[in-house]
Formats: structure tokens, sequence, C-alpha cells
């Protein structure tokens, strides 16, 4: 798989319909293990997307051990990269077409099913929810109206390998007008031991709006995810793991199944369509978040 100390890679967009859109995604082939981590990091870092994965071993086809990355840490999951990971697999590396896989990340095994219109979708973990946040503080912390929070709706953090806090907005005008800055963000989160130099798990709570307007009509929602990377605020085109804590929250707070598909990153111009499909039954999450994936480019990493 590799030539003269070089690394086979892939550049995909993820959650994307067309390419171009999406979320960015480098997958790297390492299944000789010639990458130390100090490696991972530092080509994660070069390439500058908000995740890098390397695929470090192939059982039998069957299982995968996936390594994720962000310029900053490595993480122990996320959605995109593993739907972007599965779809370079799937057309790369295995011999010959399979139903299903199961990829082995460091917070748990991730099922993922091969679909025949080109959808791939990931099982998330079963979900915690943890603590809720009043709209009051939210407003008054973050710098929001409390007429643009939808109060018949909670805001409470979930999370199903990472954490975020689920905000709910009444319209695309209120989803438009967001405004934070990463001193507002990262007092919040310090206030609560929610950020990376306080948190239990060394990582910073993220933030998903979401509102059940939507710019095309076929999408049931619209959601922006934001979260402190490298010392900035960024926004992220597509977040499967933010999806899927969506997806527990949803069945949690408003109906026992869910079929949708939310559009993500309509703000910055990076159009992303994450499907959801999920369901409870005594208190047992089936979290499915697919999309599609797009293939932009490859060649060889000198190492």
């Amino acid at each position: 798989m590799s030539q003269n100390n070089s690394i086979k890679y892939y550049i995909v967009d993820v959650f994307a319909n067309a390419k171009y859109e999406g979320n960015q995604l480098a997958v790297f082939l390492d299944l000789e293990q010639q990458l130390s981590n100090a490696d991972m990091q530092r080509m994660a870092k070069e390439i500058n997307f908000a995740e890098t994965t390397f695929i470090k071993s192939n059982k039998n086809d069957e299982r995968f051990g996936v390594r994720i990355f962000t310029p900053e840490h490595e993480v122990p999951f996320a959605g995109h990269p593993s739907i972007g990971t599965s779809y370079v697999i799937a057309k790369f590396i295995l011999s010959e077409p399979r139903n299903k896989i199961v990829l082995e990340l460091a917070h748990s095994d991730i099922e993922i099913s091969f679909l025949d219109n080109d959808l791939i979708f990931m099982q998330q973990a079963q979900p915690e929810f943890r603590e809720y946040f009043t709209h009051e503080e939210i407003a008054q912390e973050l710098g929001f109206s409390l007429d643009d929070l939808n109060l018949d709706l909670p805001v409470q953090e979930i999370t199903t390998g990472l954490p975020y806090i689920i905000i709910p907005l009444k319209n695309l005008r209120a989803m438009e007008e967001i405004r934070l800055n990463y001193a507002i963000l990262q007092a919040f989160l310090e206030k609560r031991k929610k950020y990376r130099g306080n948190s239990a798990t060394g990582h910073s709570t993220s933030f998903f709006f979401f509102t059940n307007e939507t710019y095309e009509p076929s999408n049931g929602y619209n959601a922006r995810m934001q979260l402190l990377e490298n010392g900035k605020l960024s926004e992220d085109a597509a977040t499967g793991s933010a999806n899927g804590c969506f997806l527990a929250y949803l069945l949690q707070h408003v109906q026992p199944i869910v079929q949708t598909t939310v559009e993500q990153g309509f703000h910055i111009h990076r159009k992303s369509y994450l499907c959801l499909d999920g369901s409870v039954e005594n208190d047992c999450y089936k979290l499915g978040v697919g999309g599609r994936t797009q293939m932009v480019a490859d060649g060889f990493w000198q190492v």
C-alpha cells in the first residue's frame, strides 16, 4: 500500500450530495503501521481539516481499526470521519462488496451499513443524557434573546462519544443571527467545567443549534454546530456525532420514532444532508445517522 516511504491517502466530501459540499475528510491507509502517534497528529495538523482518519488494521475485511485526529488532538469518536472512512474502505479496500463492516474506534465499535442508494449509515453508541440548562441562562450568557429560543423544547447536553449542548431555536432568522465568539463560549464552558482546560475528558463540549424551519422543504430540520478548536471558534459543515446526539434528543423529547433529514452547513456555503433514522424502546436507543460521500482526490503522502 505504500511506495518509497509514502502513505496512500484519499480526500472525500462527507454528507454531500455533490463534490465540494459536505464536510471534508482526509483518510490515510496505514495498515503497515508506519505512523506513530506524533506522525498522525502532525499530518492532521498539516491537512487542517476538521478531522483526519488513519486506517490502522484490517481484520478479514470485517473489522477495521481506525483512529481519528483533529488538528489539535485525537478524539475517541466522530461522525463524518466514520462515514467517510467507511466509503474509502468499501471503494478501495474490500475485496468484495459487503453490506456491513465494523469500525473499531477508541470510544466504541461502530457498525456501518452500506445501502443500495449510495447511503452509508452508522449506528452510534447508546446516548448519555447529561444536565439541562435553562433557557434564561442560555439567553443571558450566550447573548440570545429569549424570543429567539424555542421554549417548548429543553436545552440539554448529550453525548454518544463526544458531548454537545443541544439548543432549540425558533426559526431560520434566529439561526442566521447567531453571533458568538471564543471568549463567550469559553466562559460558559469553564464555569461548568466543560472546557478542555478543566473538563474531565480533556475535550470541550460543543454547541448544536437547530430549528424545524428549513431552507429546503424536503428537509426536517436546519442545524448549525459551533466548537472551540485550535484557539478559535469554528463552525462545522456536517457533524455526524452531533446529529446522533440530536437524534437521541428528538427520541427523548419529541417522538419515539424519527426518520428525517437535517440540513447543515448552509450558513457556511457547504451544503450537507444528514439522514436520521432512529427509535427508542425500553430505554434502548437505535441511532442511525447516514449520508452520501463524494470522492475528491487521492495520492501518496511522503513520510
